[in-house]
């Protein structure tokens, strides 16, 4: 599935991934893992923090406006000027 495209126009379309170049989509869905197989998912998280503390995955930074910047943190969203995540701090 395509994700992430919030910041413009999608190059390649979920219809063109599956029928054009009959690629495999696989993925997980947390919640039914976490319900179903727990010991699973524990296992998951100890081997992304291990990916983590090696600095193979690095979590992304937010870009954080003042409370008071919130209106142009909304306006840049609205835009798709932005990336990643936005945080407003109190």
């Amino acid at each position: 599935m395509v994700y992430g495209v919030a910041g413009g126009e999608v190059a390649i379309t979920n219809r063109d991934l599956n029928f054009r170049h009959q690629i495999h989509v696989i993925g997980l869905h947390l919640g039914v893992l976490i319900e179903h197989a727990p010991a699973i998912f524990a296992e998951l998280l100890d081997e992304l923090r291990a990916l983590i503390a090696a600095g193979v995955c690095v979590p992304g930074t937010p870009t954080v406006y003042d409370l008071a910047d919130g209106p142009k943190a909304f306006a840049e969203l609205e835009a798709r000027a932005t990336s990643g995540k936005l945080v407003l701090r109190p």
